[in-house]
């Protein structure tokens, strides 16, 4: 049997809004093993960290500087869960330390931070770097890419992908976000939080293609002066349009991830509220609907128990997980990846924030502009 892979941990502990949901999905499969970990860089909350998870606690070492120079002859790769604003500045860190890594979305939070990541990448070669894309995770959502691939829609004209929510709508009853997200940076964090995961959905239905953005961002609800609505209309250039539409400001709506696929001879339909269900039209507008239990194996490897046992979000994101360390395995083998494609290159995740970018200046300007 192979040995599970010791990830360490920056950032995400147990008060913290993903961290839970990380480690739940790390430990499902058995494929990693917690190591040494800097939960916060708080003494009390690490160690309150380490009760919460059952980890064994040593020491609180100083700064990540300290944590990584200890450790890192212990750990195979790193986890960074640490505030966006902070995320080029851990990388940097990680990779001096020559371990390899997976970062949590968004990899950086401007151009600048882009260009420096790419030269921090540029002198790593052998390090294997990975971004989060835990949503790609869910077995329906890649049945539907599956579909898509295999010319079930035939040629696609139109693509539309939703992350609507009322997070921000509701300040007066549950408070403000943490302090890092009251601000936007040259991107603004809505769309470094929900856009970057909804380009990773559509480049997981369509492969890069230059194009023309255009995008509109609104400040409706919230009281600390950020960005929380933002609507991009994205024409390729092979023909297809893409829109997208995320917000924090709608009442009524917890996460409501959506993505629509649209074909000459069909179209897709998958929500994250009904996980386990794609509906499928052709041409006559007959409207099926697809249940798990009808996906292909390719889609539903993951799966823990047998269709109509629901899929969770915990438990798209251990699929995700288990692909990183399949791929991670392969890799240092020397083999090739046997995660089936559903782990994405680090790159993609840098179109992602170019792309985002782009739609700022779009926004900026009021015009069309190039996404080369």
């Amino acid at each position: 049997m192979t040995q599970p892979l010791r990830i360490g941990i920056l950032g995400g502990g147990s008060n913290s809004a993903v961290g839970q949901a990380h480690i739940a999905s790390l430990r499902m499969d058995g494929k990693f093993e917690i190591g040494p970990s800097l939960f916060s860089h708080l003494e009390d909350e690490n160690r309150e960290s380490h009760l919460k998870y059952g980890l064994a606690w040593s020491s609180h070492p100083r700064n990540i500087e300290t944590f990584l120079k200890e450790y890192a002859q212990q750990l195979d790769l790193v986890a960074i869960l640490t505030p966006s604003t902070q995320h080029i500045d851990h990388i940097e860190k990680v990779i001096d330390s020559r371990l390899p890594f997976v970062c949590e979305k968004p990899v950086a939070c401007s151009s600048d931070q882009l260009s420096a990541l790419h030269s921090l990448l540029g002198r790593c070669h052998n390090s294997r770097s990975y971004f989060v894309h835990n949503y790609s995770g869910y077995p329906m959502f890649r049945e539907l890419v599956l579909r898509v691939r295999d010319g079930q829609l035939g040629p696609i004209h139109h693509v539309r992908v939703k992350m609507p929510s009322d997070g921000f709508a509701r300040e007066r009853i549950i408070g403000r976000p943490q302090l890092w997200r009251q601000s936007d940076p040259e991107i603004p964090m809505i769309m470094l939080d929900l856009g970057t995961h909804m380009h990773h959905l559509v480049r997981m239905v369509l492969e890069r293609c230059p194009s023309s953005v255009m995008c509109r961002m609104h400040e409706m609800v919230n009281s600390f002066g950020v960005v929380d609505n933002v609507e991009i209309w994205e024409q390729r250039d092979d023909g297809v349009a893409v829109s997208y539409w995320m917000s924090k400001a709608h009442l009524g709506i917890k996460n409501g991830l959506s993505i629509e696929v649209y074909g000459s001879e069909g179209s897709l339909t998958w929500e994250q509220m009904s996980p386990d269900v794609l509906s499928q039209a052709d041409l006559d507008s007959t409207v099926a609907t697809v249940n798990r239990g009808s996906a292909r194996q390719l889609a539903t490897a993951r799966d823990r128990f047998k269709a109509g046992h629901p899929t969770g979000f915990v438990e798209a994101f251990a699929n995700f997980y288990s692909d990183l360390a399949d791929d991670f395995m392969d890799s240092q083998a020397g083999a090739r990846s046997s995660a089936s494609g559903w782990i994405r290159p680090i790159g993609e995740a840098m179109d992602g924030i170019r792309f985002l970018a782009t739609a700022v200046k779009a926004s900026a300007t009021g015009t069309w502009v190039r996404y080369e």
